[in-house]
C-alpha cells in the first residue's frame, strides 16, 4: 500500500474513531471504555507508525471537550506510533503490553493535572482503564488476524512478524479470549451491582435521616406554637380578669421565666394589634437598645396572624433589633371576645436547632431546613450569613421544583464540567416534608464517596486482567503439551484394544489434565471401553447360561421321549398293558408341563404373559393340586392344614404356582418324608406355606433359586432331581403380578419352607 493510500485509510479510521468516541460505554459512573480503540488499535500494525498515531490523535481529540484536558489525546498518539513501530517486531498484544510498562506510570504522573481532585487508588483505577482500553482491543485483533479469513484479505498488509504465528500463541490467544472478556463483564456487572447496591443504602440512609430530622424539627415547632399559645391564654387571662392589659414590667417578668425554661427560644415577646412591641426578653437587642416600642407590623407573620386569628409559624427572614441572620418565630393572637388585640411570639432558636441537625447526620451528610420560599432556615454545610440564604435559582432549587415531598434523587453541581469531575461533584439528595405546609428537610450526600467505594472492586478486576495477560505465556506452553499427550494416549488405547486387549483405558485411574474437548474425548473412549468390556463379558456369561439351559432342557426333553419310544416298541395289540399306558400318558403330562414352562418363560421375556382374575375359593384349588402331584410321591407325607380363602385370582396361573412348590418339595426330599401344606387368612392377604424336610438352602441362601435356568446343588443327590429350574422363577413372577410377594425360608432342623402372600383384591371390598 501506498504512503497516499495509507494517508487516507488514517483519515478515515481517525473520523470513525472520532465518532465511536462519541458514544463512551459506561463500566460504572466516571469510568468509560471508548470504542474508537476498537478501530486504533488494528490500524497500527496494517497502516504503520506515523498514519497509526495520525488517526489516534483525530479519534482521540474528543476528549479534549470530554474531559478538559488533552493529556488522554497526546498518550494516544504517542500509543500509535509505538505500536506501528513494535508490531514489525511484535504480535499486537505483546506490542501494547510494552507500551503500557511505560504508560501506566505517564498517566499517574499527569493524573494530577486533569483538574480533578481524586485519591492515589483512584488514579491508579482510571490508569488500568486506560490500559484496558488497549490491550482488549488489542487481543481481539490478534485473534483476527490469526483467523484464514483474515489473513487471506489483509496478507499483503501484514508484516513478516505476523505472517506465521505458532499453536501455542494461537491457542494462548484464543484462551486470553476466553478468560478477558468474561472477566471483564463479571467485574462490570459486580461494579454495577455494587454501585446500585451503595446507591440503594445512600437513599435509605439519606430517607432514613431526613426523616428523622423533620420529626426533630416538627416537634421543636409544635413545641413553639403551643408555647406561644399558651402565653397568649394567660395574657388574656389575666386582661379579662384585672380589665387591662399587664404593664410591661410584670409581662416581661413573665417572658424572663419562659425564656429560662425553653431551650429552643431565643427570646419571648408580646405586641399589641398595631404590630408594636409591648414588651420583649431579653429586653435589649445587638446594640444594646431596647427592642420595646419596635414595630413589626411590616413582618409577613404579623399579617399572617390577624388574619387567620390562629398560631402561625413564620418563614425565614432577616433577623433585626435582638437577632442578627436568618430567623423564624412562632407567633399566636391575643384574642378578647374574638377581637384581636396583639400577639405573642418566639424566635426559634436555629442555631441550636442546626447543632441539634449536624449530631444527627451521618459522616459527609449535609442537612437543609427550607421554608416554601425556598429560604434556608439553616444548612449544616456552611456558617449563616446576615441574609438568609435562598435556593431560587440555582440547580438544587429547580430540583426541588420537580422532586416530590418525599423522595431522593442525584444531581450535579457543576453541569457543565468534564465528566470526571462532575461525576465527582454531584450530589445525593433526600428529601422529607414537616407537618407545616411547603416545609422541607433536605439531607445531602456527596456522590464521591460511594463512586469511588467501587474503585476497590474495579480497580481489583484490572490487577486480575493484568496477572492474567502476564502468565499467559508460559501457560500457553503448558497447554500445547496438554493437547497432545492426551491425543497419543487415545491413539495408543485404541491400538492395544484393536489387538484384543479388553481391559485398555486411555487415562486409566490417572487423570491427565488437558482441554475439555480432549478431556472428554480420553474419557468417552474409557467409558466406551469399559462399556465393551462389561458387554463382552455379559455376553459370554449369557452364553454360558443359555449352554447350560439347553443342556438341562435337551436333557429333561430326552429322558420322556426315550422312555415313550421304548414302551412304544414294547406295545402289541395282544400285549398292551395298563401300567404301559399308565407310564406314557405321565410322560406325556411331563413333556407338556416343560413345554407350556418354556412357552411361559418366552412370554414373560417378551412382556405378554397376561392374567385373568375372577372369583376363587383358593383352598378348593390348594387341595386339588396338592393331593394330584403327591399321588405320583408315595414314599412322602402329604399333610394339608387348609382355611377358606375367597379372593379375585387367575386360576390356571395359580394351579402352577401351587404345583411346582408342592413339586418342589418333593423332588428336593429325595429320601422321601412329610410335605405340608398350609393355607390361612391373614388380614386381607391369603398366606401360603409349603414345607418339607428336604435338602435345604445351602449356603447361597433362597434369593438365587428364583434366577431364571438355575437349579439347587446343596447335594449331590440333586444332579438326579428332574426340571428345567424354571419353576420358580415362573412362580415369583406370577405371584409379583398378582401383587403378591413369595420367598424361601429355612427350616428349624432342616428343609426349606416356601412362604406365599397374596393380597385378596377383592373389588367388592375395595
Amino acid at each position: 500500500m501506498s504512503g497516499r493510500a495509507r494517508f487516507a485509510w488514517a483519515l478515515v479510521v481517525g473520523l470513525l474513531g472520532h465518532a465511536l468516541n462519541r458514544f463512551p460505554v459506561e463500566l460504572i459512573p466516571g469510568i468509560d471504555i471508548l470504542l474508537g480503540f476498537f478501530l486504533i488499535i488494528p490500524a497500527a500494525p496494517l497502516l504503520g507508525p506515523w498514519c497509526a498515531g495520525l488517526a489516534a490523535g483525530i479519534a482521540m481529540s474528543t476528549t479534549v471537550q470530554m474531559w478538559g484536558h488533552p493529556w488522554s489525546m497526546l498518550g494516544s498518539m504517542m500509543e500509535g506510533v509505538v505500536l506501528g513501530a513494535l508490531t514489525r517486531r511484535y504480535w499486537p498484544l505483546q506490542a501494547d503490553g510494552l507500551f503500557w510498562l511505560g504508560g501506566i506510570p505517564y498517566l499517574i504522573i499527569v493524573g494530577n493535572h486533569m483538574g480533578v481532585d481524586v485519591t492515589a487508588t483512584s488514579t491508579l483505577a482510571i490508569a488500568l482503564k486506560q490500559a484496558l482500553n488497549s490491550l482488549v482491543p488489542a487481543l481481539l485483533t490478534q485473534v483476527v488476524l490469526m483467523t484464514p479469513m483474515a489473513r487471506a484479505r489483509l496478507w499483503p498488509l501484514l508484516t513478516p512478524t505476523l505472517r506465521t504465528f505458532t499453536l501455542s500463541s494461537a491457542v494462548g490467544s484464543a484462551l486470553l479470549v476466553a478468560l478477558v472478556l468474561p472477566l471483564l463483564m463479571v467485574g462490570t456487572l459486580e461494579g454495577r451491582a455494587r454501585y446500585a447496591s451503595e446507591r440503594r443504602r445512600m437513599d435509605d440512609q439519606g430517607l432514613s435521616t431526613a426523616h428523622l430530622l423533620a420529626e426533630t424539627v416538627d416537634a421543636e415547632l409544635s413545641t413553639a406554637q403551643s408555647q406561644t399559645a399558651l402565653l397568649a391564654s394567660i395574657v388574656t387571662n389575666w386582661w379579662e380578669r384585672e380589665g387591662e392589659r399587664p404593664p410591661q414590667p410584670q409581662l416581661e417578668n413573665l417572658l424572663r421565666d419562659w425564656v429560662y425554661h425553653s431551650a429552643f427560644a431565643l427570646n419571648f415577646g408580646i405586641g399589641d394589634s398595631d404590630g408594636n412591641l409591648v414588651a420583649i426578653w431579653p429586653p435589649l437587642g445587638v446594640a444594646a437598645q431596647p427592642m420595646a416600642g419596635a414595630n413589626f407590623a411590616d413582618r409577613a407573620y404579623f399579617q399572617d396572624v390577624r388574619g387567620k386569628r390562629e398560631p402561625v409559624v413564620s418563614g425565614v427572614f432577616a433577623g433585626r433589633g435582638s437577632v442578627t441572620g436568618p430567623v423564624m418565630v412562632a407567633v399566636a393572637p391575643l384574642l378578647r371576645q374574638q377581637r384581636f388585640e396583639g400577639f405573642t411570639l418566639v424566635a426559634i432558636n436555629l442555631p441550636r436547632m442546626r447543632a441539634v441537625a449536624q449530631e444527627r447526620l451521618a459522616p459527609g451528610q449535609r442537612a437543609l431546613l427550607v421554608d416554601p420560599d425556598g429560604n434556608v432556615a439553616f444548612d449544616t454545610g456552611s456558617t449563616p450569613g446576615p441574609e438568609p440564604q435562598s435556593l431560587k435559582g440555582t440547580v438544587l432549587g429547580e430540583l426541588l421544583s420537580t422532586l416530590p415531598a418525599t423522595g431522593t434523587r442525584t444531581y450535579d453541581t457543576e453541569p457543565k464540567a468534564p465528566p470526571l469531575r462532575r461525576t465527582l461533584e454531584a450530589r445525593h439528595l433526600a428529601t422529607a416534608p414537616l407537618l407545616q405546609p411547603g416545609w422541607r428537610v433536605l439531607v445531602e450526600h456527596p456522590m464521591r464517596d460511594m463512586d469511588f467505594s467501587v474503585i476497590g472492586t474495579y480497580s481489583a478486576l484490572l490487577a486480575t486482567l493484568a496477572l492474567t495477560l502476564v502468565l499467559a505465556i508460559p501457560i500457553t506452553r503448558l497447554l500445547t503439551r496438554m493437547l497432545s499427550r492426551p491425543v497419543e494416549a487415545v491413539s495408543q488405547a485404541a491400538g492395544r484394544m484393536a489387538a484384543g486387549e479388553r481391559d485398555v483405558r486411555a487415562f486409566g485411574t490417572r487423570h491427565r489434565a488437558g482441554a475439555i474437548e480432549v478431556e472428554k474425548l480420553g474419557l468417552a473412549f474409557d467409558e466406551m471401553a469399559a462399556r465393551l468390556q462389561r458387554h463382552l463379558e455379559e455376553v459370554e456369561r449369557v452364553s454360558q447360561a443359555k449352554a447350560a439351559f439347553f443342556s438341562i432342557a435337551s436333557h429333561e426333553l430326552k429322558t420322556p421321549l426315550a422312555t415313550l419310544k421304548l414302551r412304544l416298541q414294547r406295545l402289541r395289540p395282544d400285549t398292551v398293558r395298563q401300567q404301559d399306558l399308565v407310564l406314557m400318558d405321565r410322560q406325556v403330562d411331563r413333556l407338556a408341563r416343560l413345554v407350556n414352562q418354556l412357552l411361559d418363560v418366552s412370554e414373560l421375556a417378551s412382556g405378554r404373559l397376561s392374567l385373568a382374575q375372577v372369583p376363587l375359593e383358593l383352598s378348593a384349588l390348594v387341595r386339588r393340586v396338592s393331593e394330584r402331584r403327591a399321588a405320583s410321591a408315595p414314599q412322602h407325607q402329604l399333610k394339608l392344614s387348609l382355611e377358606r380363602v375367597d379372593g379375585w385370582w387367575d386360576e390356571p396361573r395359580l394351579e402352577q404356582v401351587v404345583y411346582n412348590l408342592v413339586d418342589n418339595a418333593i423332588r428336593y426330599s429325595p429320601e422321601g418324608g412329610p410335605v405340608e401344606v398350609v393355607l390361612r387368612r391373614e388380614g386381607n392377604d391369603a398366606l401360603l406355606e409349603v414345607k418339607d424336610r428336604g435338602v435345604g438352602l445351602g449356603p447361597r441362601g433362597g434369593e438365587e433359586l428364583f434366577s431364571r435356568a438355575l437349579r439347587g446343588s446343596t447335594l449331590s443327590t440333586i444332579s438326579r432331581v428332574e426340571g428345567l429350574g424354571v419353576g420358580l422363577y415362573l412362580s415369583r413372577e406370577i405371584i409379583t403380578r398378582h401383587g403378591g410377594s413369595i420367598h424361601l425360608a429355612a427350616r428349624e432342623g432342616g428343609g426349606t419352607c416356601a412362604i406365599v402372600r397374596l393380597p385378596r383384591n377383592d373389588p367388592r371390598e375395595a
